[in-house]
């Protein structure tokens, strides 16, 4: 079982639920459903059913579902056979398994070089 202290800083947004807002996550996000907004967190997990619309950083995003908007991960950047990203998307290191969808800007960084400060403020073509 997950140590008690992590899931005090853990959010799950189950399949059905839907939320609109910024979120800010000290730790572990989930999404099962859907977020119109923006979220932080350290880590992020989009389920098969999971849907973002807006603006998403953390340093570990596994994406199995759907993000659209901005994505930034500032360490590592999976997408799996049934993610799929649309947007901006700034990352450090990417995986992209068989069947996984990206669509529209990759940038990549150098790790400790990226956040999301750094993204607002430069509003520069993206490399692809």
């Amino acid at each position: 079982m997950a140590n008690p202290a992590d899931s005090l800083e853990s959010v799950v947004i189950g399949d059905g639920v839907t939320v609109k807002g910024v979120f800010f996550v000290p730790s572990k996000a989930v999404i099962n459903g859907v977020i119109e907004g923006d979220l932080t967190a350290e880590e992020v997990l989009i389920g098969p059913t999971g849907k973002i619309t807006g603006r998403i950083s953390a340093k570990v995003i596994d994406v199995r579902g759907q993000l659209h908007n901005t994505v930034i991960s500032e360490k590592s950047l999976i997408i799996r056979s049934t993610g799929k990203i649309t947007g901006k998307i700034h990352y450090v290191e990417i995986e992209i398994e068989k069947g996984g969808e990206v669509e529209g800007t990759l940038t990549q960084a150098l790790e400790g070089t990226l956040n999301a400060q750094s993204i607002v403020s430069n509003s520069g073509p993206a490399a692809v």
